[in-house]
């Protein structure tokens, strides 16, 4: 059995039915942390701020992307023909880490360019949404 534990309640269960086995039978337990990647709508949304920071600073979406991932993504250094060198990508990102450069990015638009990137939870979303998603 599998089952996803995110809440005290969740633990709770979990340590019940653990109690409740036939401790004349053998089993085994494994926990492990789930970690997910980044999901696609969290780089659709990433996408559709860089699309409205172009169409609103003047600036290609590529180079937002390039000057977002230089402020906000640390960079992975590494070893080449005697070399150190420094990759930033966001494509090994997992949920939270995107979320921390979608948050710096939107507080970015926001204190530097009075810009709101609004969230999907946002009245505004839809209005946004709309607005820009042709764009892309």
């Amino acid at each position: 059995m599998k089952r996803k534990i995110q809440t005290e309640i969740d633990r709770e269960m979990v340590i019940a039915q653990i109690k409740r086995l036939d401790l004349k039978k053998t089993f085994t337990v494994e926990i492990t942390e789930k970690r997910v990647r980044r999901t696609i709508s969290q780089n659709n949304l990433y996408w559709l701020w860089l699309t409205c920071l172009s169409f609103e600073t003047g600036n290609d979406r590529m180079k937002l992307h390039e000057y977002f991932k230089d402020e906000f993504i640390p960079a992975e250094l590494f070893e080449m023909f005697g070399k150190v060198k420094s990759l930033k990508s966001t494509t090994g990102l997992n949920t939270v880490q995107f979320k921390y450069l979608l948050d710096h990015v939107q507080q970015f638009a926001s204190s530097e360019l009075a810009i709101t990137l609004p969230d999907p939870e946002d009245h505004k979303w839809e209005e946004f949404y709309k607005y820009y998603v042709d764009k892309l």
